[in-house]
């Protein structure tokens, strides 16, 4: 990966060639995160895993004038990027649906370290909406959820990205996870500290 964030660096100074050689490597790093998201929300989230990738490539682009430090820095800006794309596809469907409600899947499909509560399916689109208003009121512990959520880092992996200790991102998603439980009406699982 340290290629990449040589890449990253080029990108960033304007050279082209690394651009093209950055879409070859970073690619496959989407894509293996657009299979996970896939995997989340099974069958109600109808992208393929290359069209979510492709989207994600493409809103990543612009983004050009990032200052990209490390590996981890790269899977923090794409989980957001794959959020979005996330949250925009499932408002999309929903408002073609005129409302329906788009429930996925169930929390225990999900790592136990992954899970915000309880048994429940989870409401993709409230969690987002939980997310923005955790971002108003903590915005490092929202940042550790969608870091854990939607690209998959570990908490050493995180704490490496917000340039934090790993008790502290700890200490960050135990209590993001409680207060999305509260705020989601769920009840917390029992030994779930991941």
């Amino acid at each position: 990966m340290s290629d990449i964030t040589e890449l990253l660096a080029h990108w960033r100074q304007g050279d082209r060639g690394a651009g093209d050689a950055l879409a070859s490597a970073i690619y496959p790093v989407l894509l293996d995160l657009a299979r996970s998201q896939i995997r989340r929300h099974g069958n109600q989230l109808t992208l393929r895993a290359t069209e979510l990738a492709h989207e994600a490539y493409e809103r990543l682009v612009p983004q050009s004038g990032v200052d990209w430090r490390n590996r981890g820095h790269f899977y923090a800006i794409a989980a957001t990027v794959m959020r979005r794309v996330v949250i925009d596809y499932l408002r999309q469907r929903s408002a073609d649906k005129r409302g329906g409600d788009v429930l996925f899947v169930p929390l225990q499909d999900l790592d136990n370290s992954d899970q915000p509560g309880g048994g429940d399916p989870v409401d993709w689109l409230a969690v987002d909406q939980a997310l923005n208003e955790l971002a108003v009121l903590d915005r490092d512990s929202a940042r550790v959820v969608e870091m854990r959520l939607f690209s998959g880092l570990s908490v050493e992996e995180i704490a490496g990205v917000l340039d934090s200790s790993t008790a502290t991102v700890g200490r960050q998603w135990r209590f993001a996870r409680t207060w999305l439980a509260d705020r989601l009406g769920l009840a917390p699982t029992p030994g779930t500290d991941g």
